[in-house]
């Protein structure tokens, strides 16, 4: 049920597909021998799997930079065009994403690719409630700015 929020939070912290799919299965793992002591699975999933990405930064101190996040098969009518621009935007913005310090970038991929509320995401990143509104905001405002920029 939250494999794929699991596993997309992963791929865009440690930009690498393969690496994101052992920590969901890690993350998964762990919450088969602990589940039934876990109040909210969700946030519990999503906290153990951005914890566990940080530790393989340290661990392995490279980065390896792949395509976070799927994209979503589109057949909706528009021209080929449309669909080549739509992608190209798509990868701008995940090269943007993978530049912001953290936390913004978990909270930013938490809070707007993966519909988490506020209050869900601030426990799963020890944040109070007015870091998170400020973390996310400039977030977002470095995201516009840096597409600004681009055009």
């Amino acid at each position: 049920m939250h494999d794929r929020a699991v596993f997309r939070l992963a791929a865009a912290l440690l930009r690498d597909s393969r690496e994101a799919e052992d920590v969901t299965q890690e993350v998964f793992l762990s919450y088969w021998q602990h589940g039934e002591k876990v109040e909210r699975p969700r946030e519990w999933l999503m906290r153990v799997a951005r914890n566990a990405c940080l530790s393989r930064f340290r661990r392995s101190g490279r980065v390896v930079i792949q395509d976070p996040v799927d994209l979503p098969e589109i057949s909706d009518g528009h021209d080929p065009a449309w669909h080549y621009e739509q992608n190209e935007l798509a990868g701008e913005l995940r090269k943007l994403v993978d530049v912001l310090p953290e936390p913004q970038r978990s909270l930013l991929v938490m809070f707007d690719v993966h519909g988490m509320d506020g209050a869900a995401c601030a426990r799963v990143l020890g944040l109070n409630a007015n870091q998170v509104k400020v973390y996310l905001h400039r977030a977002r405002r470095k995201l516009r700015e840096q597409l600004e920029r681009a055009s």
